[in-house]
């Protein structure tokens, strides 16, 4: 593929497309993946993103995390949702590259390249594949990101009004503001506050 940062194969050897390799790293495409080009370009698009954000790397190291410590629940909780926060941000960079209008078939092809595959935590793949849980989110947000984000910067911008208030306003006790206050304690004070 032209433009590609990474060489691109196809084969029928991965049942997903995924970025693989540290040192050499590759993107694998499968048959299905490729003959469509508005699918192959979402694609593409997605597990070279995953590359950008290192996501290949982190891949292996959870693998590694998840060997040294098979036994721990939490380890393998950090895994899963270590994989299924670097989803969830390449679902949202992906996005910001193809562009809003590419929103809905974006969401379309997700869902295309993962109904019919399982996941798997254990994995050194970068891979589209999730949970019929994390799928359901990954699209949900999809669906509702662009309502979302006015109302975060509002919350946002009312939470930071607030704290400035509060911050500079500063609270009075007898006359002087609290920090004023604070210093002016002596230590026979604070005996009779801790009695």
């Amino acid at each position: 593929v032209s433009g590609s940062l990474l060489p691109v194969y196809i084969t029928e050897a991965v049942p997903t497309p995924c970025v693989f390799g540290i040192f050499r790293p590759a993107v694998y495409l499968t048959p299905d993946a490729a003959k469509d080009p508005q699918i192959r370009s979402h694609v593409l698009e997605h597990e070279l993103t995953h590359f950008r954000h290192g996501d290949h790397i982190w891949a292996i190291m959870r693998g590694i995390c998840l060997t040294i410590h098979w036994y721990n629940p939490l380890v393998w909780a950090a895994a899963f949702m270590s994989k299924n926060d670097a989803e969830l941000a390449c679902d949202e960079a992906t996005i910001k590259r193809i562009g809003e209008d590419e929103r809905a078939e974006y969401g379309r092809t997700l869902i295309m390249m993962t109904c019919e595959k399982r996941p798997a935590l254990f994995n050194t793949a970068t891979t589209m594949t999730g949970s019929g849980k994390t799928i359901k989110e990954r699209i949900s947000i999809l669906v509702k990101k662009p309502k979302m984000a006015a109302y975060a910067l509002v919350i946002v911008a009312f939470i930071g009004i607030i704290a400035a208030v509060m911050t500079f306003t500063g609270a009075k006790k007898g006359g002087q503001n609290f920090y004023e206050w604070t210093s002016s304690l002596t230590a026979s004070d604070i005996e009779l506050a801790e009695i």
